[in-house]
């Protein structure tokens, strides 16, 4: 009876996490709204400095859909869309206490959650059967395809150069990664590629064109379509794109020092407490100002290329370069492992 009713503590103190998490992502769209609020206003565009204002007003209002739409899929997709998020935040092992998936889970099997979410979150947008609605549809999955390829190819051809290294243990697993020895000035090619990865992944975290963030249907999209689900389509939006930044956080970066933490604490629970507060404090500094300058460049780099769809075969090129660079570091520390 004990056991159970301490795991029942433990999966209870998750699913507070999974909420506490939320909040910081909803956190850091509101602070990367203000300043770019304050931008724009100065440029004469007003804009709410508290969109998320506006998404949680809409929870209140009563559901509206357009008349061509299939209702049951308008209103219940969005919540398996923001439902499927959860076991890629449960596999970060500074996401929770008590892990609903395991923590350090496969890469491909993350990929594989993402996108699912992002199907379901299509398919609500289309069941609302309107041209725009369609229109919006399309763009979401081009912007799927756009995140999902240059973070397949940073999995697979970082996991190539661990298993040339002889990594004990499987190579896609996220506690592999988290080594970051592909960082290492040691590997300067796979340090390259790897930056580039990152730059090429928040750069193409799907966004608003206005500069305003990255929930999606706020600049006023289909309009016919209001009430709970388009809150929470909203809501699924920014965590997703916060989950994002934080698998690249943990992945590319070098986390060893948060173990250090636990060296100053006799109770396992505070050491946790703390690596959770460090990480995910990490987490928002990196979406607010890291991924906004991305964003920036990326803009830059697009409007100095003129050929017809320049920014697309720039970041064509920029995730082949990197996924080279990376798999050629791997070969050639596989060719000086060989002649010892």
């Amino acid at each position: 009876m004990q056991n159970i009713l301490m795991n029942l503590l433990g999966y209870f103190s998750s699913w507070v996490l999974i909420l506490v998490t939320l909040a910081v992502a909803l956190f850091a769209e509101a602070i990367h709204t203000f300043f770019s609020g304050k931008s724009l206003s100065r440029r004469g565009m007003i804009v709410s400095f508290m969109p998320l204002r506006d998404i949680l007003k809409s929870i209140t209002i009563p559901v509206s859909l357009p008349e061509a739409a299939v209702a049951k899929l308008s209103i219940y997709l969005p919540c398996f869309a923001l439902a499927s998020l959860v076991p890629i935040a449960a596999s970060i092992p500074f996401f929770s206490f008590i892990p609903i998936m395991d923590n350090g889970g496969d890469l491909m099997q993350i990929l594989q959650f993402a996108i699912l979410s992002e199907t379901f979150a299509i398919l609500s947008v289309l069941s609302l059967g309107t041209v725009a609605a369609e229109a919006t549809a399309k763009r979401m999955m081009q912007e799927l395809v756009a995140l999902i390829v240059p973070m397949m190819a940073a999995f697979i051809s970082i996991g190539f150069f661990y298993s040339t290294g002889g990594v004990q243990g499987d190579p896609f697993s996220l506690n592999t990664f988290t080594k970051a020895q592909h960082m290492s000035l040691s590997v300067p090619f796979s340090l390259v590629g790897t930056l580039l990865f990152i730059f090429v992944i928040f750069s193409r975290i799907p966004h608003s064109n206005a500069g305003f963030g990255c929930s999606l249907l706020e600049n006023c999209e289909l309009p016919d379509y209001n009430g709970a689900p388009r809150s929470v389509l909203q809501l699924w939006s920014i965590f997703r794109a916060f989950l994002v930044v934080a698998l690249v956080t943990h992945i590319f970066f070098p986390w060893g020092f948060f173990k250090g933490l636990n060296a100053g604490f006799s109770i396992s629970w505070w050491a946790q407490s703390v690596n959770f507060a460090a990480f995910w404090s990490t987490v928002l500094i990196i979406r607010v100002f890291g991924v906004t300058v991305c964003w920036k460049l990326k803009e830059l780099s697009e409007a100095s290329i003129k050929i017809k769809n320049g920014g697309t075969w720039l970041y064509i090129a920029l995730t082949v370069a990197a996924t080279l660079l990376v798999v050629y570091e791997g070969i050639k520390i596989s060719m000086e492992t060989a002649a010892f």
